[in-house]
């Protein structure tokens, strides 16, 4: 087992996705990771992004939300925003993801931004 000071630090971000059509999270996971892997390239294992959770939430604006938390080393978050913010649809349906936040811990970041 490794000690905390080899351990890989994360920082933990909220996204929100707006899309005209209800979304599966096979689907969003496939399209998120794609877009990603196409941003970073060889990059992308060392980013470690993981969707850790998706779940529909509340309409808005007349589109479908997603709500989700996604975990990635700290020193690519800039990267992975930027990545995000390409994604401009999933499964031929018009999207869009919105960073609402970034947080060092799962409770800080439940508290500010999804609560």
């Amino acid at each position: 087992m490794l000690p905390p000071t080899l351990k890989e630090k994360r920082h933990y971000m909220a996204i929100e996705i707006l899309s005209k059509a209800r979304l599966h999270f096979k689907q969003v996971k496939v399209f998120l990771n794609k877009t990603v892997r196409d941003f970073l390239g060889h990059e992308t294992a060392k980013a470690g992004l993981q969707i850790l959770e998706l779940t529909h939430a509340d309409e808005k604006y007349n589109l479908q939300v997603m709500q989700g938390i996604l975990s990635v080393n700290r020193k690519y978050v800039l990267k992975i925003k930027a990545a995000l913010s390409l994604l401009k649809e999933i499964n031929n349906h018009q999207s869009a993801v919105r960073v609402l936040g970034i947080s060092g811990t799962l409770k800080k970041l439940r508290e500010k931004f999804l609560s």
